[in-house]
């Protein structure tokens, strides 16, 4: 089993201007873009929902709310709004991870990752790769990468573009891919709504169900 991770509070708490700032910042652009034409409200919605859904512990699946802005914007555009919800939400992690530390809430989730364990064993040797590979790959666990990560102070601004790397091509072909998709099998976008909240309520349990075991070993 890989060792926790030791993360100092302190040192999470510096990033707290940058995450502000970032967030306030991605939130008047959303909002901007309603302004320039409402008919990108759902694009701007998309991408605040966005941040939620990528943050270390979330119950917000991403998919089926990409799934719905590709039906109404191009790929590439859906791919950049996507990737830049992540990177504030990056900025976020590196901010409340000290908080999560505190309350108990990353390091059961961590031990019983058998992704951190494989993780842990190459993020030493190349850093970059680990994060592109894990950002890009689908179906592969991100938060174990991004508590190693932080865990050893890797560089905001270095992650930030192995991020970019990893999520653009990544959001970009699976627009791409659903929007196509439709062509096929178009399920209503109350339907894909109806998934979100189903998949949301499941992540909220599995959360509540640790968050009790933790308690109860005190």
């Amino acid at each position: 089993m890989a060792d926790s991770p030791e993360i100092s509070a302190s040192r999470a708490a510096s990033y707290r201007p940058a995450a502000l700032v970032s967030t306030a910042v991605f939130a008047a652009f959303c909002g901007a873009l309603v302004l320039y034409d409402p008919r990108y409200t759902q694009l701007a919605i998309y991408g605040l929902y966005a941040i939620p859904a990528h943050l270390l512990i979330s119950f917000l699946p991403h998919e089926p709310a990409l799934w719905i802005a590709a039906r109404l914007y191009p790929p590439i555009v859906v791919a950049l709004v996507g990737t830049a919800a992540t990177l504030v939400a990056i900025v976020l992690d590196y901010w409340l991870i000290g908080w999560l530390v505190n309350h108990h809430l990353v390091k059961p989730v961590v031990q019983e990752s058998r992704w951190f364990t494989f993780a842990s064993r190459w993020f030493r040797k190349a850093p970059a790769l680990l994060i592109v590979g894990s950002a890009l790959t689908p179906g592969l666990p991100f938060y174990p990468v991004k508590i190693m990560a932080i865990a050893a102070d890797y560089p905001l601004r270095r992650f930030i573009v192995a991020l970019i790397v990893g999520r653009l091509p990544r959001f970009y072909v699976l627009a791409r891919f659903l929007a196509a998709l439709d062509n096929y099998a178009a399920p209503k976008n109350s339907t894909l709504m109806y998934i979100v909240l189903a998949l949301a309520a499941f992540g909220a349990w599995r959360f509540w169900k640790a968050r009790k075991q933790v308690t109860a070993r005190k």
